[in-house]
This record gives C-alpha cells, sequence and structure tokens, in this order.
C-alpha cells in the first residue's frame, strides 16, 4: 500500500461507485465514492446504511448468520447491534433487492453485485462482471421517464439479470463458495490479469490469519469512532497475522492443559495405591493357586452327588422289588394255608355270584322285553326319534295337566294345539310327497359299497330322495365322497372317528302316517276336551287324574328306553359273569389239592426273602444318610448346586469314608475362596479392580467371576513395569508442552514488545496537528506478564511432574484472568492485549505527554495507525482509492478538516460520512462534494415502502477546475423536498 501521490507506475486499487436497488430503505440510490463526500438527508434516512453495505462487499461471507461477527452493523440509538434477521431483511427485503459495487484495479473496471439467495434461510449470492456500471444501469432503473427521476424495471429477476451479465461478458463469473470468494476478492497475482480481474483488497499473503486481521481492519474502516478496544483487537489481530508461521499463532488452551497435568497426576497416584498394594496381590495369587488346585473338588463332589442320587434310585427299585418278592411269597403262603380253610367260604361267595348274576339276567330280560315291544309300536323309527316324541308328549300332557289347573294356561294350550294341528297336517302333506318320491331315494340309487358308509353317519342321508335320477356328476360326487370312508371291523373310519354299520331299511310311510294321524286326533281330543271342561267343571278332577297317570305312564317308557340299549350288554355281561363263576366254583376243589405242595417250597423261599430285603434296606438308609449330607454341603455353599459332574460315581463307589474326604477338601477350598474374596473386594474397594455389576459383592460369586477378577488383575500387576515406562513417556511429553508453552507465552510477550517498538520506529517524523512526536503503548493484562515471570522460574524437563504449586499459581491466573465464564480457558492474543493508548508531544515540550487529545486528533492518530496497519496486510507497493467512514465528522475541529482531508488523501482513503441539513456550510464547503438523497421519489417503485431515488451524481464545490467532472444536477432543481 502506497501514497495515493506515488509513482505512476504504482498498482492501483479502487471503489468508484455504490448502488443499492430497492434495499435498506431505498428504492434506487447510485452515489459515486472515489473522493470525499457528505451524504445529506433527514434523519433516519438510512444515510449511514448506503456506506455500512461496502461491508458486504469487501467480506467474503454468503449469509447473514452470525451476522454481529461478521458485519457488526450497530443499531447506534439503542446501543446494541442488529440481529441476523433485522440486517437481512434490511439490505434484502424483496426479490428486486440488489447491491453493486463499481470497482477499479490493474485489470480494469468490474462490477460486484449481491442478490438475494432463496436457496438457504438469510443467504445473499455474488455476481461478477468485467464492466462499468453505466452499462448495468438499465438492467436495473430506467431513467427515461418525463420527471427525470426514473422508475423500476418491471421484469427485473436474478434468472433474467444473470442471462443479461452472461451475455455481457464471457467472464462473468456467479460466486458463492467463501473459500472462492477469499482467492478473487483479495488475489495479489498483480502480473496475472485473469487472477486479479475482480481483486479489491491484494493481501500480501492470503492465509486464514490475514484475512481476519483485514476483516478487523475493514469494520475499524467503518467505525473510527471505535474505542481503544476495538484498536486493541485489531493490532492483535495483526501481532498473529505478522509472525512467519502459522504454528506461531498465539492460542494456548488452559483447560487442556491443566486437565492433562491432572490425568496424569491421578494415573501416577493411581499407579502408586496399586504397587502399595502388590503384598496383598501376591498372597491373593498364593490363594488362588491352592484354590485352583482344589477347584477339582467341586466337580469332584458333583460326582459324588449325582452318585448319591442315582444309588437311591436303583436302591429304591431294589428294595420295591424285594419287598414285593418277600410280600409275594407271605401273601401266597398265607393264602395256600387260607385256602382249605376258606374254600367253603369261596364256594359260598361264588353261590352268590351266581345268584346275583341270575336277577341281573332276569332284570335284563325284562328290560329287552319291554323296550322291544315299545319300539315296535313305532316301526323303523330311531330310538332318538322315539325318545324324542316321548318327551314332545310328555311336554304335552305336562301343558295339558296345566291347562286343566288354569284358565289362563288353557288359553295357552289351546292356541299351542292348533300351532301343533297345523304342524302336523303339514307334515302329512310333506309324507305323501316324499312317498311319492320314495323310488328316487338315493338307497334306490346307489350301489350298496357307497350307501353303507353314508347310511353309518346317519341313516337319513340314504332315504332322502332328490325327485329324480341322479345325474352322473352328482352321482359320480356322493361315490368320491363315500370312498374317503375305510371299512372297519365294526363299521367304517372317518379319519380318527368311528362309525357303526347301520342295516339298510325302507321308510314304512304307512305307519308314519297312521302315527300322524293317531297325534293329530289326540289333539282334537284334547281340544275339545280343553274346550268343553269349561262347561263341566264337575269332569275337571277326573281329567286330571287321568292326565297325571299319562304322565307317569310316558315317563316310564322313557325310563325302558333309558335301559334299553344297555339291556343287551347287560345280559351279556351276566351271562358270562355265571358261566365265570360256575368254571371257578370247579376248580376250587382241585387248588385245595395243589395248595398243600406249595405251602413247603414257599416257606423256605419268603426266609430267602426277607433277608434280601433287609440287607437292602440297611443300604437304602446309608445312602439316604449320604443325600442329606449332601444337601447340608449345598446349603453351606449353594455355588456347588450349579456344579455339573463330567461322570457320576457308580453306586458301588459311594461311601461315607469318600464323603468325608470330600467334605474336608471342600471346607479348605471355602477357606482359600473366601480370602481370595476378601482380596478381591478389598480391591475393589481400592478402586484398583472396577466390579460395575457388583458380582464380586454377592454372597457367593461364580467361579467364572472370581477367575474373571483374578485374570484382571494378575494383567494389571504384570504389566505395570510397561504402564510405568509408558506413564513416564507421557510425563515426558507433557513437559516437553510445558517446555514449549513457556517460549510460546516468552516469544508472545516479546512479540509484542517488538511490534509497540516497530510500530513508534515508523511513526518517527509524524506530525499531526501541533504534534511532533506521536508513541503507541499497547496494553497487555498484568496478570499474563506475571505469569509470564512465573513460567520463567521453573525447569519444564524431566521425567517428573511440575511441583503442584505451579499448577496452583496456574489455576489462580485461570480464576484471575477469566473470571467465572464458561467455555474452554483458552488463552489468545486479543485476550492478552488490553488496550492502546498514544503519548505526544508539541513543538518545545521537554517530555511525552499521556493525556488524552481531542476527538479529532485523537481520530487522526487513529487513522494514522489503521494506515500503518493495513499496510502491513496488503501487498507492498498498491495505490487505494478507499472510502472511510467518520460518523462523528461533527465532532471535528473546523480548523482541522484539511489537514484531515489532505491526509486521507494521501493515504488513499475517501472520507465519508452522514449528515443532516443542519451540517455547517464550512463543512460542506471543506469536503467539497455532498449527495441530497432524501428529495426524490418516483411513483413506479419496486415496493411501496421504499420510493427514495436518488442517482446522477454529487454536488460539490470547484477551485477553478472544469465542471466535465461533475454531472448535471439540475433534475433537483424540479423537486420538493421530502422527509422520510
Amino acid at each position: 500500500m502506497t501514497d495515493s501521490h506515488s509513482s505512476p507506475g504504482a498498482f492501483a486499487f479502487g471503489i468508484r461507485r455504490l448502488v443499492l436497488v430497492d434495499s435498506a430503505g431505498f428504492c434506487y440510490v447510485e452515489i459515486p465514492v472515489d473522493n470525499h463526500g457528505l451524504i445529506l438527508g433527514p434523519g433516519n434516512l438510512g444515510k449511514s446504511s448506503l456506506l455500512n453495505s461496502l461491508r458486504l462487499f469487501l467480506l467474503p461471507e454468503n449469509n447473514f448468520r452470525n451476522s454481529r461477527k461478521k458485519f457488526a452493523f450497530r443499531n447506534a440509538s439503542a446501543g446494541s447491534f442488529y440481529s441476523n434477521e433485522e440486517s437481512y431483511q434490511h439490505y434484502f427485503p424483496s426479490q428486486f433487492s440488489f447491491l453493486i459495487m463499481e470497482a477499479d484495479n490493474p485489470a480494469g473496471t468490474h462490477c460486484q453485485i449481491l442478490y438475494r439467495d432463496n436457496a438457504s434461510q438469510l443467504s445473499y449470492g455474488r455476481a461478477f462482471v468485467p464492466v462499468n456500471y453505466d452499462q448495468l444501469r438499465p438492467l436495473f432503473w430506467n431513467g427515461e421517464d418525463d420527471e427525470g427521476i426514473g422508475q423500476a424495471v418491471p421484469e427485473l429477476s436474478f434468472s433474467r439479470l444473470s442471462g443479461a451479465l452472461k451475455k455481457l461478458s464471457k467472464d462473468t463469473r456467479l460466486v458463492n463458495d467463501p473459500a472462492k470468494l477469499k482467492s478473487m476478492l483479495y488475489s495479489s497475482e498483480l502480473m496475472n490479469a485473469e487472477a486479479v480481474r475482480y481483486s479489491v483488497l491484494p493481501l500480501g499473503e492470503s492465509d486464514e490469519r490475514r484475512v481476519q486481521s483485514l476483516r478487523t481492519l475493514i469494520l475499524l474502516l467503518f467505525e473510527m469512532k471505535a474505542d481503544d478496544r476495538a484498536m486493541a483487537n485489531a493490532v492483535a489481530s495483526i501481532i498473529e497475522a505478522d509472525k512467519k508461521f502459522v504454528d506461531d499463532a498465539f492460542d494456548f488452551n488452559i483447560d487442556d492443559f491443566l486437565n492433562r497435568h491432572d490425568q496424569l497426576k491421578q494415573q501416577q497416584l493411581q499407579f502408586n495405591r496399586i504397587e502399595k498394594e502388590r503384598p496383598r496381590f501376591e498372597k491373593l495369587n498364593r490363594d488362588y493357586q491352592a484354590y485352583q488346585h482344589l477347584l477339582r473338588t467341586q466337580h469332584e463332589f458333583a460326582a459324588f452327588r449325582d452318585g448319591v442320587s442315582n444309588g437311591l434310585q436303583e436302591i429304591g427299585v431294589k428294595r420295591q422289588k424285594a419287598l414285593d418278592v418277600y410280600n409275594d411269597q407271605n401273601q401266597t403262603l398265607r393264602h395256600v394255608l387260607q385256602t382249605l380253610k376258606n374254600l367253603e367260604q369261596e364256594t359260598s361267595s361264588l353261590k352268590g355270584e351266581i345268584r346275583s348274576a341270575e336277577r341281573r339276567i332276569k332284570q335284563a330280560e325284562q328290560s329287552q322285553k319291554d323296550g322291544d315291544l315299545l319300539v315296535s309300536q313305532y316301526g323303523e323309527m330311531s330310538l332318538q326319534d322315539i325318545e324324542n316324541i316321548q318327551r314332545e308328549e310328555l311336554e304335552g300332557r305336562r301343558a295339558h295337566l296345566a291347562a286343566l289347573r288354569s284358565a289362563a294356561q288353557a288359553e295357552i294350550r289351546l292356541a299351542e294345539i292348533q300351532r301343533k294341528k297345523q304342524d302336523l297336517n303339514h307334515k302329512l302333506v310333506s309324507l305323501k310327497d316324499r312317498e311319492s318320491k320314495q323310488k328316487w331315494q338315493l338307497q334306490n340309487q346307489l350301489d350298496e359299497a357307497t350307501a353303507a358308509p353314508l347310511r353309518a353317519v346317519d341313516p337319513r342321508l340314504m332315504m332322502a330322495s332328490p325327485g329324480q335320477d341322479l345325474d352322473a356328476g352328482s352321482k359320480a360326487a356322493i361315490e368320491a365322497f363315500a370312498r374317503l370312508f375305510v371299512p372297519g371291523a365294526r363299521g367304517y373310519d372317518w379319519f380318527d372317528t368311528e362309525y357303526r354299520a347301520e342295516p339298510a331299511r325302507q321308510a314304512n310311510f304307512a305307519d308314519q302316517r297312521q302315527r300322524l294321524e293317531g297325534e293329530l286326533n289326540g289333539l282334537e281330543r284334547e281340544w275339545s276336551e280343553l274346550s268343553d271342561t269349561a262347561n263341566q267343571e264337575h269332569d275337571r278332577p277326573r281329567l286330571i287324574e287321568r292326565t297325571e297317570k299319562e304322565i307317569r305312564a310316558i315317563e316310564k317308557d322313557l325310563e325302558t328306553l333309558r335301559r334299553y340299549p344297555a339291556a343287551e350288554t347287560t345280559l351279556k355281561d351276566a351271562t358270562e359273569e355265571k358261566l365265570a363263576a360256575e368254571e371257578q366254583l370247579a376248580k376250587l376243589a382241585e387248588q385245595g389239592e395243589q395248595e398243600h405242595e406249595k405251602q413247603d417250597a414257599l416257606t423256605r423261599k419268603a426266609g430267602n426273602a426277607k433277608a434280601e430285603k433287609e440287607r437292602i434296606e440297611e443300604r437304602e438308609r446309608e445312602l439316604a444318610g449320604l443325600s442329606r449330607s449332601v444337601a447340608t454341603v449345598e446349603h453351606r455353599f449353594p455355588h456347588l448346586k450349579v456344579v455339573k459332574a463330567e461322570q457320576a460315581l457308580t453306586v458301588d463307589e459311594v461311601s461315607v469314608s469318600t464323603f468325608d474326604d470330600l467334605q474336608a477338601h471342600l471346607d479348605h477350598l471355602e477357606e482359600r475362596r473366601r480370602s481370595i474374596l476378601d482380596h478381591l473386594r478389598q480391591f475393589v474397594y481400592l478402586g484398583i479392580h472396577e466390579d460395575s455389576d457388583g458380582e464380586l459383592q454377592k454372597d457367593s460369586p461364580s467361579s467364572s467371576v472370581i477367575r474373571e477378577a483374578f485374570k484382571s488383575l494378575s494383567d494389571l500387576f504384570a504389566g505395570m513395569i510397561e504402564r510405568w515406562r509408558v506413564l513416564e513417556e507421557q510425563i515426558a511429553i507433557h513437559n516437553e508442552t510445558v517446555a514449549s508453552y513457556r517460549q510460546a507465552l516468552k516469544s508472545n510477550h516479546e512479540h509484542i514488545a517488538r511490534f509497540e517498538s516497530q510500530l513508534n520506529r515508523e511513526l518517527d517524523g509524524v506530525r499531526i496537528n501541533d504534534l511532533v512526536e506521536i508513541r503507541v503503548d499497547i496494553h497487555t493484562d498484568p496478570k499474563f506478564r506475571n505469569l509470564v515471570e512465573e513460567a520463567n522460574n521453573i525447569d519444564p524437563y524431566g521425567h517428573q511432574l511440575q511441583s503442584d504449586a505451579f499448577y496452583d499459581r496456574l489455576r489462580v491466573f485461570v480464576a484471575d484472568f477469566f473470571g467465572e465464564q464458561g467455555g474452554n480457558k483458552r488463552l489468545t492474543m486479543d485476550k492478552v492485549i488490553t488496550g492502546i493508548s498514544y503519548r505526544t508531544r508539541k513543538e518545545n515540550a521537554v517530555g511525552l505527554d499521556k493525556k488524552g487529545q481531542s476527538t479529532s486528533t485523537t481520530a487522526l492518530i487513529n487513522l494514522e495507525l489503521v494506515y500503518r496497519l493495513l499496510k502491513r496486510v496488503l501487498y507492498p507497493g498498491v495505490q487505494l482509492s478507499f472510502p472511510m467512514v467518520l460518523d462523528e465528522l461533527a465532532s471535528v475541529d473546523i480548523s482541522q478538516m484539511p489537514s484531515l482531508l489532505d491526509r486521507l488523501g494521501k493515504q488513499g482513503f475517501n472520507l465519508f460520512s452522514a449528515a443532516t441539513h443542519s451540517a455547517s456550510a464550512e463543512v460542506i464547503y471543506l469536503i467539497g462534494r455532498h449527495l441530497e438523497v432524501g428529495q426524490m421519489r418516483t411513483a413506479r417503485p419496486y415496493s411501496p415502502q421504499r420510493t427514495l431515488v436518488f442517482w446522477g451524481g454529487a454536488e460539490g464545490f470547484t477551485s477553478g477546475d472544469g465542471l466535465s467532472q461533475w454531472v448535471d444536477q439540475t433534475q433537483n432543481s424540479l423537486l420538493e423536498p421530502a422527509n422520510e
């Protein structure tokens, strides 16, 4: 960066014009920014917003998220910053909102166009086109109206605009990627026209640190009233960017540093606790080895337990067999001895059985005879049909009896008789129809092989008549269905269900007709009887008595029907029992002779069976006692219940002595187990072993739990040498980090001092107003300086951690320096540098004065400092023409205005400020140009909320220069002043 009066060969970069379309409260505004200027207009018009919009062009952003940090748009009246949404809607309120900046660089003139991007929230896009704005104006504003104000271009849209731009130049670029924007906006390849075509601020180096420094300086240029905190942040940013290597960046994360020390410290304490418990582990190891040796006893116990269980089962079977043999022999012997004595009693008993059988035969014969008689009265009807008729008759008689006893019931019964008469008449008609179709009954159309299984299911199936000959399909279907039944011994099987065979029968239609007519006549008689009874009250008792007798007779017939199916079986069984008893009686005599021969043999066998039984019972008592002992051991040691044996002991190996040996071994095993558990639980208590599931705290942990815990501790103690070695390496690495941090603190402290000296050397000979000497003081936090001194007093080299005193002092520094703020405690340059102040000396003064200067003088000093800082960031030798915003123009001493404007011009800055019409004429004259932005309104805006228009150039005063540099402003005389 050079002064504007540098040689003609300097590379010039400048901003010429700023245009806003339907943005920042304006319908259309076009202002030149290539020279000093004062924007005049009523208050709260949006004058400052015009100039502040330049930040959007100069910074490589594509959205308004976190806009406070990116752009710092300040709400001066509220003393705060605008929100993301407020800022976005201010500059991009509609689809017609566009912002255009015209700029010059060594590659020529170009325009940068910002537009509302609806692809994502709060986003905006950029278009770059290498033409001047005069060629673009018709795309955004139609100035051909009668009043000379102009009107909106109705067809304006980004799609139409992008097409027009590409037609204007093939080098048009649409760019939204921040990284690409950085390379375009800050390119310093001055010999490459393509690379520098759209550059506005060429950086000396394009790394991120310099970009951030430039961002800070750009924001300062738009707020030269910034306090020393903003200037301090700028200096901190430049200092970081001024370092040669990225790795030199000052970013000390104290939280991570302290946390790493705490981790290593805790690890060291844990290792010491582990080493302290090594004797305990050696005792645990001895107990565990003994425990492992005795662990086989558990499986031996399980084999013994299974042997006892198997032995009890076997001995129980043997005992039962011996007892059965013994009882059989005694029973047989007693039977033989009693046979002769009881022979007469048995004979008498058999005779009694014969008599009982004869009585049952007689009863069965009578029941069969009565049943045959009753069934014969109903022809071919089944027993179920007969029973149904009898029950129906019983219900009718009972209803008749109730009717005889009650006039109300009589009325009900008469109605029921009438209904039944109708049913019987219908059945007679149906019977006649069936009789006429008898020849087509299925049993007359199907062969017996087909009819027999279906008749077994229900005889009515074969007595059904279709009224015509079966067609071939129906007959085939019936035959196929019948073939699914499998003939059996007593009938036919339908899968797992058996149906008894039924004989073929022909329907006796005459009997059925006679029965139905009999029922009909009976109903007629009952009707007549019930109807006449009302007139013959004296006959009622007789009729009731007769009806009761009829009811009893029907009930008797029902009982006969109930016994009838079983009569045949009963007759057969009783006859067989009688024959069997007679045969048995004949054998008794022969049996008596044989029993005497058996007696002697049975006496000897009974004695042998008794001896065997007693021997087996004694062994069973022994095994039962061992089983109780086993249960007692399992109660003492519950974990033994789940232990499995590979193979059970044989019954012969199971003995009391074997159990005693096992019990002694188990007691010894339990002693080792309890000792091991005590050690393991102590390790858990000390935090050396983790028992997250609490398995070791249970009353009886499993062997697998003990094994895994011991293995974990064995691995831990076996690996302690390696762990100590790794810890020492980590401590050494951490100490190297301590050394690097100490060096970073020291070098950055020295770097700040060197940077301050460099600035002051650059300010040698700089005179501002009546000041002949100016010195900059960069203030650092005293706590930081104390930290540097503390760090210099430690020896970071070695394999031992630094003393706790050092880290305690570091924690005190953190508490004092950062206070209660949350988040990471990162020590960065912007936190170390707390402020900037100036020491000045006037001519003929002896020493430097620390007291503050006037606002205008301070602004000039700040400007000089920003100029020096900007030179460090930009590419050497470039010439700028750049607007600088100064909102505090009214506070500048009018006498210092010429020198301020002259200095700004030499440094490449164009002063811009906003003021109301109350600004003094002298200030307006000294600045030279002013822009009246609040006097024109269009009748055809893009949005009715924004109608203000300004374009055509600035008004100003000349010192004899030609008027051709000023655009004609005669249009202003046509308009009345307007307030917004």
